[in-house]
């Protein structure tokens, strides 16, 4: 079966994206444009297609470079509505703590809690490799948000 992060195909080749949640014969996913879609589980393969090709990084020192992922799409505070800031405090206070301690590692001279919400947001999902759509679905169950950041959190630890 298929794990909640892990990269898959659709059969047909034309379709891939990454795993966001698996309810019994049900694959939630994440496709390569951000739109979110549903599978059965026999129509996804973890095999990519010939024609794949896994899209080049950007380089480290560049947003998304180094070892984590770049989310999706950078907010700007003009982006902000009241249900960010509430998904925001819903983060669990370790995560946030955490990725304040490497926000301020990787930018010497510059402090999390300066940031707006927007920023705050961004830095959560690029550290986590946990895009603001997914910290919004999970935001009733802080503690499974907790556990879908702890892998990117942890890479990102690693990498320092």
């Amino acid at each position: 079966m298929f794990s909640v992060g892990q990269r898959v195909w659709h059969r047909d080749g034309k379709r891939g994206g990454k795993v966001l949640e698996v309810e019994g014969d049900l694959v939630f996913i994440e496709q390569d444009n951000g739109a979110e879609a549903e599978f059965r589980a026999r129509d996804l393969t973890a095999t990519p297609p010939a024609a794949a090709r896994p899209a080049a990084a950007p380089p480290a020192g560049e947003p998304g470079g180094g070892n984590y992922l770049q989310p999706h799409r950078r907010l700007i505070m003009a982006d902000i509505t009241p249900e960010h800031a509430r998904v925001l405090g819903l983060v669990p206070a370790r995560t946030v703590q955490a990725v304040a301690a490497l926000y301020e590692k990787r930018n010497p001279g510059r402090r999390f809690s300066g940031l707006d919400v927007a920023g705050k947001l961004n830095a959560i999902a690029e550290i986590t490799a946990v895009p603001y759509r997914t910290m919004r679905e999970y935001a009733d169950r802080p503690g499974e948000m907790g556990l879908v950041m702890g892998k990117g959190l942890a890479d990102s630890q690693r990498a320092g």
